[in-house]
């Protein structure tokens, strides 16, 4: 499988959507989630696939998907899960 070279992802630190290169290192990669509201939880998301052998473009876009989510769910336009 060929890694992308940029992504299209939610940046939890701008709070929106935008265009990065792929990191090479899960440093690196941690560094673009930190810093933010959401810092906690998209490390917590983005190792959490890395364990499981996702590659670090997937593991980064898991995470910001995960503030996104996050985001919306505080703002109340997403109703909450019922158990």
């Amino acid at each position: 499988m060929v890694e992308l070279q940029r992504i299209l992802w939610y940046d939890p630190k701008g709070e929106s959507f935008e265009w990065t290169e792929v990191p090479k290192t899960d440093e690196d990669a941690l560094s673009l989630v930190s810093s933010s509201f959401y810092t906690h939880s998209c490390t917590d998301t983005y190792l959490y696939w890395r364990e499981l052998d996702a590659t670090i473009t997937a593991a980064l876009l898991r995470a910001g998907e995960h503030a996104h989510a996050d985001k919306r769910y505080r703002k109340g336009t997403v109703p909450a899960r019922s158990s």
